[in-house]
C-alpha cells in the first residue's frame, strides 16, 4: 500500500505546534518567528512534505470568478440569501463573477474543482461530503465560521462572529427584562457548526454562572409548524421556564403566536430571544431580543478577504472578525 502524503497536520504533530503556525511558516506569512519558520521548513523537508502552493499560485486570477458554497438544507433561510446577495454585490463591484456551488454528492458532471479563483464556504459542517470534496482542491478557501475537523490539512482562512459574546449579551438582556430561566432551542445534529458549538457553550456557561440547570431542546433549523408548535407548548408548560432562546433564524418569531395563544404575555411573563434575527419577524419586533448578524455586510467582508488572499495581501490561514449587533426587545 502506498504511503500517504505528508500533511501540515503531520508536521504540526512532529513539532508540537499548531497546524496554523505550520501553514504560515511554509507559506511565508503570518506572525511566525524566523527560528520557527526555519525549523518548520527543515522538518517538512525531512518528512518529504510537498507543498501545493505553486499549483495554487498558478490558478490564481485565471477565471475572474469566486465560488460560494452554502449547505443545501439551509439555503432557504434569509441569512444565507442576504449573505449571498452581499457577496454578489461586492464581487460585481470588483468585476468578479460569483458562482453558487450547487453540485451534490454523486454528481455526474465533470470531476475536479469548480472553475473559480477562490472558494467561500459558509457555516462548514462536520461530515459534509460536498465540502470535503471542495477542500480536496488546491483552491484558496475562506470559511465563514471555523471548520470543526481538526484533521483538515487544507490551508483555511476564517472570518467569523464572536457568537459566544453575542449569546452571552442576549442572555443578559433577557435577564434584565425579567427572563430568569431560559431554555435553549438548539439545532439538531444535522447542523453542527462552530456557531452552534459557540452559542451552546455560552448558554451552558451562563447557566452555570447563574446557578441554574441548563435545558437544551434540539430541533431542526427548518421545522414544520406542527413540530415547532408541539415543542414550544412543551417548553411553555414548564412552570419555572420564562424565556426561550432560539439558535435557528425565525423560530422565535414563529413561536410568538403559539405562546400568546397559551395566554403568555410576551415581554412581561415570558421572553423571547433569537441568536440569528430574522429581518421580517424578529429584528423589528419589540417583543423579541435578537442578534442582527448583518449578513449583507458579512458577504461584502468575506469577498474582500478572499480578494486579499488571491492578491497575496492576506495569509491563506488569516483570521478576521465580523461585528454583529443586539437589538433589544
Amino acid at each position: 500500500m502506498a504511503k500517504s502524503a505528508v500533511t501540515i497536520v503531520d508536521i504540526a504533530r512532529e513539532l508540537g505546534i499548531s497546524k496554523t503556525t505550520v501553514s504560515d511558516a511554509l507559506i511565508g506569512s503570518g506572525r511566525v518567528s524566523e527560528a520557527t519558520r526555519q525549523k518548520t521548513l527543515l522538518v517538512a523537508q525531512r518528512m518529504g512534505y510537498v507543498s501545493n502552493r505553486a499549483a495554487r499560485l498558478l490558478r490564481r486570477s485565471q477565471t475572474g470568478a469566486l465560488g460560494l458554497y452554502i449547505p443545501g438544507h439551509v439555503r432557504n433561510l434569509s441569512f444565507y440569501m442576504e449573505f449571498a446577495f452581499g457577496a454578489a454585490d461586492e464581487s460585481a463591484l470588483h468585476d468578479l463573477d460569483l458562482t453558487l456551488i450547487g453540485r451534490g454528492v454523486g454528481s455526474k458532471r465533470r470531476s475536479g474543482p469548480p472553475q473559480v479563483d477562490g472558494l467561500i464556504a459558509v457555516d462548514p459542517l462536520d461530515g459534509d461530503p460536498v465540502l470535503e470534496s471542495l477542500l480536496g482542491s488546491d483552491l484558496p478557501v475562506v470559511t465563514v465560521g471555523r471548520i470543526l475537523d481538526e484533521t483538515q490539512s487544507h490551508p483555511l482562512a476564517v472570518i467569523e462572529i464572536d457568537h459566544y459574546s453575542m449569546a452571552t449579551a442576549l442572555l443578559e438582556a433577557l435577564r434584565a427584562a425579567g427572563g430568569r430561566r431560559p431554555v435553549l432551542l438548539a439545532s439538531d445534529e444535522k447542523f453542527s457548526s462552530s456557531y452552534t458549538v459557540d452559542v451552546s457553550r455560552a448558554y451552558a456557561d451562563w447557566c452555570s454562572g447563574s446557578g441554574i440547570e441548563p435545558v437544551v431542546i434540539p430541533l431542526s433549523v427548518t421545522p414544520t409548524d406542527q413540530e415547532l408548535t408541539a415543542t414550544v407548548q412543551r417548553i411553555a408548560a414548564q412552570n419555572d421556564v420564562d424565556a426561550l432562546v432560539s439558535v435557528a433564524q425565525g423560530l422565535a418569531g414563529r413561536a410568538a403566536p403559539v405562546l400568546q395563544s397559551m395566554g403568555r404575555r410576551l415581554g412581561k411573563d415570558f421572553h423571547l430571544g433569537s441568536l440569528v434575527g430574522d429581518p421580517a419577524t424578529e429584528l423589528r419586533n419589540p417583543l423579541i431580543h435578537a442578534v442582527d448578524l448583518r449578513p449583507r455586510e458579512f458577504g461584502h467582508e468575506a469577498v474582500n478577504f478572499m480578494r486579499e488572499i488571491i492578491s497575496g495581501q492576506a495569509s491563506e490561514t488569516g483570521r478576521r472578525n465580523h461585528r454583529a449587533t443586539l437589538t433589544a426587545g
